[in-house]
C-alpha cells in the first residue's frame, strides 16, 4: 500500500446552502491535517476552497494552491498558502493536479468539480494514474451522480470494476480512513476493468 503524502480536495468556490457542506469540508481537513497529509487544492480564498485551505493552513500541513493564470489576476487566491502553482489553461492544470498529488477527494462542488472528478476517474480508468478517488456525499449532494452512475452500470457503459475503486461515504473521518486503507488495483489491471 502505497504511503498517502497529499490528497487533493476538489470542492465549491461557493459554500452552498447547506451549513452541513463547510462543516464536514472542516472535519475532512482537519482529519488529514491531523494525520500530517499534505493538501492541494484549486488555490482559491474563496467558499470550500477557503475553508479547506484555511483549515489544512491551521493544521500546520503544507498547502498547495494550483490555479489558473487568469484566476490569480483577479486576485481570487488565498494568499497564506504555503505554494502557488499557476497554469495557463484547466488541461495543464489538472494534469498539476495528477502530477503533486497521491488521492483525490471530492466534496460538494459545481462544474469545476465534476471536471476533476472525471478526469482522475478517466486517467485511472485508463492506467495513466493509479490513486485512490474519493466522494463525500455529505447530506446525500451526489446521490443524483451516485444514480447516474447506477444507470450507466446497468446498461453496460461503466464497468463495475472500475466503479468499485471509488470509495464514496458520507462521514468525513470515515472517508479518510478508507482512503488511507485502500488496496489499490494492480498497475496493469485497468485493461481488465475495462471489461472490454
Amino acid at each position: 500500500m502505497k504511503k498517502i503524502n497529499s490528497i487533493s480536495i476538489f470542492c465549491g468556490a461557493h459554500t452552498g446552502n447547506n451549513p452541513n457542506y463547510e462543516t464536514a469540508a472542516r472535519i475532512f481537513t482537519k482529519e488529514i491535517a491531523n494525520k500530517k497529509i499534505n493538501v492541494v487544492f484549486g488555490g482559491g480564498n474563496v467558499g470550500l476552497m477557503n475553508v479547506i485551505s484555511n483549515v489544512a493552513l491551521e493544521g500546520g500541513v503544507k498547502v498547495t494552491g494550483i490555479l489558473l493564470k487568469s484566476l490569480s489576476e483577479l486576485e481570487l487566491v488565498n494568499p497564506n498558502i504555503s505554494e502557488r502553482i499557476l497554469t495557463e489553461t484547466l488541461l495543464d492544470r489538472k494534469d498539476e493536479f495528477m502530477k503533486r498529488s497521491d488521492a483525490f477527494v471530492v466534496l460538494p462542488g459545481g462544474v469545476g468539480s465534476m471536471d476533476e472528478l472525471f478526469e482522475i476517474l478517466a486517467n485511472n480508468q485508463l492506467g495513466m494514474i493509479n490513486k485512490p478517488l474519493g466522494i463525500l456525499n455529505t447530506d446525500g449532494y451526489y446521490d443524483d451522480l451516485l444514480s447516474w452512475f447506477a444507470k450507466a452500470l446497468d446498461e453496460g457503459f461503466v464497468s463495475k470494476k472500475n466503479f468499485n475503486e471509488i470509495i464514496i461515504s458520507d462521514d468525513p473521518i470515515q472517508l479518510v480512513d478508507k482512503i488511507l486503507s485502500h488496496e489499490l488495483p494492480t498497475e496493469g489491471g485497468w485493461k481488465d476493468r475495462l471489461g472490454l
